[in-house]
């Protein structure tokens, strides 16, 4: 009974945490300018503002109703369908992330003086996205709570540097969020790992990606700065 109740508020804990990562990724990718949204998109092609609009409310509708299934999988405790709904849940988040970074950098060839200042503000907010989004990645793919049965755990995605001492108060730790979310800001701000090293394919690619992503959000941010001081 008590293994039971410490492996549901183990799976109770990491889906908060999950949605609350996932609500505020929205909010602030609700935040950024048409310019570098989804619906920049349709508005290369059509040249219509309110296309450009629609668009990008169906997608935030698309991105809260995927949240569903993760809702009830949840609840069901259906540990392998929800680590897909999750997976499915963030690859539209990425995507988004994806065409984010590039609308900034395709917005720099006709930067204003006051388009730029606007514009500065959204290149931050990406550089937030980009840490929480590759939080998530990390902690999926390398999450106890999902692993079925709870008892085994498979060989890990990233090596923490509190499984190799030898202090008896980490004898039996597992990484949470923060330490995930640790490692997407230091992979952000070195370009690289730190105190943490990627063990699997998977982990180095998703530290690749972010790495280059976070090297072109810095080239962004400095050609704003140039085109706010002209």
């Amino acid at each position: 009974m008590n293994t039971l109740r410490k492996s549901f508020l183990a799976r109770a804990n990491f889906t908060v945490w999950i949605l609350v990562v996932i609500v505020l990724i929205v909010l602030l990718q609700n935040t950024l300018s048409e310019e570098i949204r989804i619906g920049q998109f349709v508005s290369l092609t059509l040249r219509d503002d309110l296309a450009m609009a629609l668009t990008n409310q169906i997608w935030l509708a698309i991105k809260i109703l995927v949240l569903v299934p993760v809702v009830i999988f949840w609840l069901l405790d259906r540990r392998k369908p929800l680590r897909y709904a999750l997976l499915v849940s963030l690859g539209l988040l990425t995507f988004e992330l994806l065409a984010s970074v590039l609308f900034l950098v395709v917005s720099l060839r006709n930067d204003t003086a006051r388009q730029a200042v606007g514009l500065l503000r959204d290149t931050v907010t990406v550089a937030a996205i980009n840490i929480l989004v590759f939080s998530l990645w990390y902690w999926i793919t390398d999450a106890y709570p999902l692993q079925v049965p709870p008892p085994t755990r498979e060989p890990n995605d990233f090596l923490f540097p509190q499984y190799a001492t030898s202090a008896p108060k980490f004898a039996t730790w597992q990484p949470g969020y923060l330490d995930y979310l640790f490692l997407a800001f230091t992979t952000t701000t070195a370009f690289g790992p730190t105190d943490t090293l990627p063990l699997t394919h998977r982990a180095k690619m998703l530290m690749m990606l972010q790495a280059l992503l976070s090297l072109v959000i810095i080239v962004v941010l400095a050609g704003r700065a140039l085109s706010i001081l002209r």
